[in-house]
């Protein structure tokens, strides 16, 4: 494949990855951001309420603290009052009131004679309240009133400004659709800033508990993010802050500077693993491919003895690379990568066309000796493969082909199931190999037309010891015995193991106690060794 192929496949895939996580990231960032967002919000409204709250407590301490500070305006009344407008921040002034609500005192001069004022009288209750805002003729604009009834009957006051207050929010940064005081009973607006506004069926008042409102629209056709909460120490008054969403979400949507760099790593990442992945890849798929075409695999024969016939009776046949530099390979070394390339079928060919080279040295002593080779499910499905056989089964008249458990085998599908009836029908043996090592033996067994049963190595590794491999050996061999089928014992490595089989009635035995895999060419030797 050109290595543009490479690339274009490979900023295919990369870009495909990293449009799925943004899929899923980005998302979660505007989420994040939003959140965060609302945070900022939510911490300019604490600072405006923490400001208010100080002034409120400040003021209800000192009006707790002068219940009986002389209402007529003696010099320590003046210096009492004077001191508190010094030390309150935000206070415009502060005086006394008599019972009937007339001004006798202020904070800057004590008055020729009592004023009459707007607002309400002093109330009976001792409770932090509000009143206003009234237009404050001596400071020229409108003011907040706080008030405490003393408990003689006489109110104490405070004006907050309404520029004050707006100076305070406009030392906020962001561009708020409003910031204003309500009666938290009514909703009654107290001071705003801004274009009041309030949600659409969502009620707010009477307001007993903070609330936060996102989402919905207002009465200016907007939706705003809201955020209410009575005061601390004067809950009949709430502070309420909002912002239009739209302001506030504006960059929003946006990926972050990291996000975008971290898109753009994982784009490289990707790129760069996908291209040399499949450069390796291809690599060693053109690399296999070319073993195959120079004939580089070659067949190796393990020999199966016939204690019976005191003879070898059969070889499986075995595959091996010969290496240009690391000599001769065996399979774990190579099939693991002919498998993920696909090359299963391609291997069989070469490995059949062997056979069929080595035909005359294997049947050239014995005639009636088994040629074993092992195949799987997919090459049942293949008509070149089923071809080869025949032509090898012309050559070499005993051919056995072993299927492993392991394998999956669609029992369902006809062309397979024909393609072994074809086998049948020329003679040709099929076996099932390491079996007791899967999951279908059974299953295979039932729908099968086998002739052999190839014992795996593990359960005659077990002869001798007190594993459960051992006992279901047993049950393997009486199994096979019951239905009428050969049986070979794999891996026999020790005499132990070969007496203990004989003893069971298995005489077809195949392992390294008999012969070691090797060439056609070394093998006419073992193949007229006896042993006795």
């Amino acid at each position: 494949m050109p290595k543009f192929q490479y690339k274009f496949k490979a900023f295919v895939i990369a870009t495909i990855s990293v449009l799925l996580v943004m899929l899923i990231d980005y998302p979660l960032e505007v989420v994040s951001k939003k959140a965060f967002l609302r945070s900022q919000v939510k911490a300019d409204f604490n600072w405006f309420k923490s400001d208010l709250n100080k002034q409120l407590k400040q003021l209800n301490d000192f009006f707790v603290e002068n219940d009986n500070l002389t209402p007529s305006c003696t010099p320590a009344t003046l210096l009492a009052l004077r001191k508190a407008h010094f030390n309150i921040q935000n206070i415009a002034e502060l005086g006394i009131r008599d019972p009937k609500g007339n001004l006798i005192c202020t904070s800057w001069q004590k008055l020729k004679k009592p004023m009459k004022t707007s607002g309400i009288k002093p109330t009976k209750s001792k409770r932090l309240r509000f009143f206003g805002p009234i237009a404050a003729n001596f400071i020229g604009e409108t003011a907040l009133i706080i008030a405490k009834t003393r408990s003689d009957g006489y109110e104490i006051n405070a004006l907050l400004p309404q520029s004050l207050l707006n100076r305070r929010i406009n030392e906020l940064d962001r561009n708020y659709t409003y910031v204003a005081t309500v009666d938290a009973r009514k909703g009654k607006v107290v001071t705003v800033v801004g274009d009041y506004t309030l949600p659409i069926n969502y009620p707010l008042f009477p307001l007993t508990k903070p609330l936060t409102v996102k989402g919905v629209v207002f009465d200016d056709a907007k939706k705003h993010f809201l955020i209410i909460e009575p005061l601390k120490y004067l809950p009949r008054l709430a502070l309420m802050i909002a912002i239009d969403e739209n302001v506030l979400y504006e960059d929003v949507y946006y990926p972050s500077y990291s996000h975008v760099a971290l898109y753009i790593i994982i784009f490289l990442l990707i790129f760069i693993f996908t291209e040399v992945y499949q450069q390796n890849y291809q690599s060693r798929k053109s690399e296999l491919r070319n073993y195959l075409k120079q004939g580089r695999f070659v067949n190796y024969y393990q020999l199966i003895w016939d204690s019976n016939i005191k003879q070898f009776a059969g070889a499986e046949t075995l595959v091996r690379l010969k290496h240009p530099i690391e000599g001769v390979l065996t399979p774990n070394r190579f099939l693991p990568d002919i498998e993920s390339n696909h090359l299963n079928i391609s291997l069989t060919y070469a490995v059949i066309k062997n056979l069929i080279a080595d035909s005359a040295e294997l049947i050239g002593w014995d005639s009636n000796i088994k040629i074993n080779i092992n195949i799987t499910g997919e090459h049942l499905k293949d008509a070149y493969f089923k071809q080869l056989v025949f032509a090898l089964n012309a050559v070499i008249p005993h051919l056995v082909l072993e299927l492993t458990e392991n394998e999956l085998i669609d029992l369902d599908d006809q062309e397979v199931i024909q393609t072994m009836q074809d086998f049948k029908d020329q003679n040709i043996l099929i076996a099932i190999d390491d079996f007791g090592t899967g999951y279908a033996g059974l299953q295979y067994l039932k729908a099968l037309p086998l002739d052999i049963l190839k014992i795996d190595r593990s359960y005659v590794s077990a002869i001798g010891t007190e594993s459960q491999l051992a006992i279901l050996l047993d049950a393997l061999i009486e199994l096979a015995k019951t239905i009428g089928i050969d049986v070979v014992a794999e891996g026999v490595e020790t005499q132990e193991q070969a007496d203990y089989l004989l003893s069971k009635g298995v005489f077809l035995h195949q392992g390294w106690l008999y012969h070691k895999a090797s060439p056609a060419s070394q093998i006419i030797g073992n193949l007229e060794k006896r042993i006795l």
